[in-house]
């Protein structure tokens, strides 16, 4: 009976042991998506349009079955099952004196967590090695002066002041949407749809995007969108401003498609929120792309700023003034913790800034609309002029 008891700890200890050394697989997800990184094309071709859709469509349409953010959920019970269950192991501990739980719990959780990490790569993170969009779309990527980026801002403004009177207001006169998030989530499919006609590498059948259960306290991490790689689920911050919702929306869904650059995401976004049939989410993916611009703007030229801030429509005006006061609510330590591990999260992947002075997101949007620009480069330089 001793003698079994003996064997029965040996192979407990062993099992612990297993368990810490799962740490390994963290640095072999970092060896393997480095391998990756030496050959794009291979990860373009092979993984980021075979392999991971191979295995994330199903698993997203899966998720999409429920109406409730299936990883949310988890996040949830994980975040209020292990503080009770080490409080709880702590206690146990102190009282018989005896840490083979609490070593077991710490085992545990590193096994799940080199496991969850491992995984994440696995599915998703590769992705950050893929081919630049602008190679996959032929847009031709050039550095650029700031006239043109001051061209750029203008053009944007117009759009969007154009876009802005075809859109429902409140009584306050903000922009509203009818059928509030509800509407937005059951019509972005559309977007792409658009979309993937001229662009066949963004195809794809994946789940509905999710509303957040907890959106308001998501809004203290000034994070409005989280694409859950492990689930296939892009989950929505509902409570923000209506008029940043639909590229919200739209940006979480490029991630859901393997893009996972953050300017790239963005500028995907965009495209799709032009691409929709419907005016809530053509203005939404304008100020998307002009909040963006504006502020490159404002880091090379505050007096240029102002002078085109000026041209905004007295109904932009209003929205952005709603946008403003909705985030002075949300400014405190959350944000800052949230911000730093984000930050260090996207570095680890390689995101530092764009490719050119202007960032990614913009270099593509001036890119692809340089030839449209010339009467706004005609202001601009009769602007500088009289200057």
């Amino acid at each position: 009976m001793q003698i079994q008891k003996r064997s029965e700890r040996s192979d407990k200890k062993i099992n612990l042991k297993y368990k810490f050394l799962s740490v390994i697989l963290i640095p072999l997800a970092f060896l393997i998506k480095q391998i990756m990184s030496k050959n794009p094309e291979f990860t373009e071709d092979v993984y980021s349009r075979g392999i991971y859709k191979i295995i994330m469509q199903p698993v997203s349409l899966l998720t999409g079955l429920f109406p409730f953010s299936v990883a949310e959920l988890v996040l949830i019970t994980l975040v209020i099952y292990i503080p009770i269950r080490f409080i709880y192991l702590i206690i146990r501990t102190v009282r018989k004196g005896d840490g083979i739980l609490l070593l077991r719990f710490f085992a545990n959780l590193v096994l799940l967590g080199s496991l969850w990490f491992f995984v994440q790569v696995m599915v998703w993170n590769i992705n950050y090695e893929r081919l630049p969009y602008s190679e996959l779309a032929g847009i031709n990527v050039q550095d650029s002066s700031l006239d043109e980026l001051e061209a750029l801002c203008r053009w944007l403004v117009d759009e969007t002041n154009k876009l802005r009177e075809q859109v429902t207001e409140n009584p306050d006169g903000i922009m509203y949407i009818e059928g509030g998030y509800k509407s937005v989530l059951k019509r972005a499919y559309k977007g792409y749809e658009a979309l993937e006609q001229k662009y066949p590498f963004l195809n794809g059948k994946y789940g509905p995007p999710k509303p957040v259960m907890l959106s308001r306290l998501m809004s203290h991490t000034n994070i409005i969108g989280i694409y859950s790689c492990l689930t296939g689920e892009a989950n929505i911050d509902i409570d923000i401003p209506e008029m940043s919702l639909a590229s919200t929306v739209m940006h979480e869904m490029a991630h859901q498609r393997g893009f996972a650059r953050e300017d790239e995401a963005n500028y995907i976004a965009y495209k799709a929120c032009m691409a929709h049939p419907d005016i809530d989410f053509k203005y939404s993916g304008s100020v998307l792309a002009l909040q963006y611009s504006m502020n490159a703007l404002y880091a090379e030229s505050p007096e240029r700023y102002f002078d085109v801030a000026g041209n905004y429509s007295p109904g932009y005006q209003r929205d952005l003034e709603a946008e403003r006061e909705y985030w002075k609510h949300f400014q405190g330590v959350t944000r800052e913790v949230a911000d730093k591990m984000n930050d260090t999260y996207l570095k680890l992947n390689g995101q530092e800034d764009g490719v050119k002075s202007y960032g990614r997101m913009i270099d593509l949007l001036l890119a692809e609309y340089k030839s449209s620009y010339s009467k706004y480069m005609v202001q601009s330089n009769i602007s500088e002029e009289k200057k």
